[in-house]
């Protein structure tokens, strides 16, 4: 066969075709399953250098971190054996916040690819973590009710919320988060100046109508007490409204001091008075309270006193700080000074009726709304169940020295008034989610401003609350109990001076009503737990060593159940400090 025929036969033979594209197809199916294993190979690896990227942003954007950004990411990627693909770190530093974005680069040889031309593949990384102190406005509600004298509940309270008060008022967010503090027991005591401001006039009982006692024997105001003294502290009106704002004490009582304060207050009047340069009326003493062992403070009225030597409803502030000195009894020559004593003025129009406390009620209609109460009446001063006087005070309402901060920063002055913070009477859930949630509300703006002008509120404040809905503030509430929200009872007689002394429940049924039963207040507890909700505030709750029932209720009013906690002895710490910790979170925004 010549050469012809056999070019003729070979292009016309077919033998062999099917092994041809057999082996290129499995050529190309190796390169496609190698070319899987490569991107396979490369994902996991851009996924292991996005994460330590995003490690290393987080922790170079901690405002806590004292280390440079830079070095912070460095490091990261560098024990992570990535150091090469570093390219740049951004920093946007304020006060309140930090943002640091981290870029990057990185490239993988291929194993299978290079055979179609692909001999790398090369991938970019970016990631931004921020830590951002938003504005953030706090009401922090705490149990002071008599039942936290037991199993020490109230001193694990008390060193929980000022570690609290730590975390989330840190040094560095003082232009930006403010904290209530609500102390509540059977109600919330708002404080005179915030009472003064709502009510307006304190109570007085009108010219020409017949009083109930009878006028003060002119040689005596005070009864004796059956122990020695302890101390005294008379109380001054500087303004002329018949509220005291001035009180100085004596201390240091001797066993043989008098025990009738009869016998020496002249001479502790009069030695005070030339003390203070604002004092120089005798119409300015209004009257005193007196405290012997460990009983509570007595106070008897003493300018436009009504009933003798009977106590009276009004200021006992004898335990802690007192706006005004302290004198020691061995330091005053009470004859001497007594002789410079000025007799008091008979009042010839309305008398002052002993103040009976700063709580407003609250009525039904207001629970629908976040607004401040609004009432014209006052929580009468009684005390329902008994009392343990070495570490509680009297009455239904918190004493002065225990009512509600406001718009507070100052971390020292806050975990001093929580230490101080003394326990009264009953469980009004419902009175502190009220204060709670209205002292977050932008409405009550003009009321934080009267703080303000009256100086308990720092002017840096101004015009808060912020509006709800700011994107760029956070509003939280954190209510603690140990209890169930109480019923709500009233004396029958709520100017009744024995209602200052001896509690309701030993005085007779026929001395006190149920104003409001429990279904009714948990009813109104869960309606402001539900605007605060609506609003966007962030509840949590405390059931502090409490029954199932109790701790469902808070569980209800929660924001949800993982912002419930239900905790015995030191848990109440780690559900403290939990909670610090979400309201100071960290996040990664991109």
């Amino acid at each position: 066969m010549g050469m012809t025929g056999f070019l003729r036969d070979f292009r016309s033979a077919e033998d062999g075709t099917g092994t041809i594209l057999s082996v290129f197809t499995v050529l190309v199916t190796l390169m496609m399953m190698g070319a899987a294993i490569d991107i396979m190979h490369f994902e996991e690896n851009r996924a292991h250098v996005q994460n330590v990227m995003d490690s290393a942003a987080l922790a170079a954007a901690d405002l806590d971190q004292e280390r440079s950004p830079q070095e912070v990411v460095e490091d990261y990627l560098t024990v992570a054996g990535l150091g090469g693909t570093l390219r740049e770190v951004k920093v946007t530093q304020s006060p309140n916040s930090r943002t640091v974005s981290v870029t990057g680069a990185a490239e993988m040889q291929t194993l299978f690819m290079k055979m179609s031309g692909v001999e790398k593949l090369n991938s970019n990384f970016t990631s931004v973590a921020d830590e951002r102190v938003s504005n953030v406005e706090i009401s922090l509600a705490l149990d002071i009710s008599g039942s936290m004298r037991f199993n020490e509940r109230i001193i694990r309270a008390k060193a929980a919320a000022q570690d609290f008060v730590d975390k989330v008022v840190a040094e560095d967010t003082e232009a930006v988060t403010t904290l209530n503090v609500i102390p509540f027991a059977g109600s919330v005591n708002p404080g005179e100046t915030l009472f003064d401001h709502v009510l307006g006039i304190r109570p007085v009982i009108p010219e020409g109508e017949e009083l109930e006692e009878d006028v003060a024997d002119a040689e005596g105001y005070f009864e004796p007490l059956p122990q020695a003294i302890s101390n005294f502290v008379a109380y001054f009106d500087t303004d002329g409204d018949q509220i005291y704002d001035v009180a100085h004490k004596i201390e240091g009582f001797p066993e043989n001091a008098p025990r009738d304060a009869d016998d020496f207050y002249r001479g502790a009047v009069a030695y005070m008075m030339a003390q203070d340069p604002r004092l120089a009326q005798a119409s300015q003493f209004l009257g005193a309270s007196i405290k012997g062992g460990q009983e509570s403070g007595i106070y008897y009225q003493v300018t436009g006193n009504t009933n003798g030597s009977a106590s009276d409803l009004g200021p006992t502030k004898n335990r802690g700080k007192i706006p005004g000195d302290t004198y020691l009894y061995s330091q005053i020559d009470f004859d001497l000074w007594a002789a410079l004593y000025p007799e008091l003025p008979a009042l010839d129009s309305a008398q002052l009726v002993n103040m009976p406390s700063s709580c407003l009620e609250i009525y039904e209609q207001e629970f629908s709304t976040t607004e401040l109460p609004l009432s014209n009446d006052f929580i009468p001063h009684f005390h329902f169940w008994p009392i343990d006087g070495q570490v509680m005070d009297w009455g239904w309402c918190p004493d002065e020295d225990t009512s509600v901060q406001y718009f507070q920063h100052d971390v020292d002055a806050l975990k001093d008034f929580i230490a101080n913070m003394r326990m009264h009477d009953g469980t009004g859930l419902h009175y502190a989610m009220k204060y709670a949630l209205a002292l977050l509300d932008p409405t009550n703006r003009d009321s934080v401003n009267y703080l303000i002008s009256e100086g308990l509120v720092d002017s840096r404040f101004l015009n808060r609350p912020i509006d709800w809905g700011d994107s760029e503030t956070e509003k939280y509430i954190v209510i603690m109990t140990d209890g169930e929200t109480t019923e709500q009872y009233r004396p029958s007689n709520p100017d009744a001076t024995i209602n200052g002394e001896v509690v309701l429940q030993e005085q007779g049924t026929s001395s006190y009503y149920e104003a409001t039963d429990r279904d009714e207040n948990v009813s109104h507890l869960m309606q402001q737990c539900g605007l605060a909700k609506e609003h966007g505030v962030t509840v949590f709750t405390i059931a502090f060593e409490t029954s199932a029932s109790a701790a469902a209720e808070m569980r209800a009013c929660a924001s949800s159940v993982s912002h419930a906690f239900h905790v015995q002895g030191n848990e109440l710490h780690t559900a403290f400090d939990m909670i610090a910790r979400q309201i100071n979170n960290l996040r990664l925004i991109q």
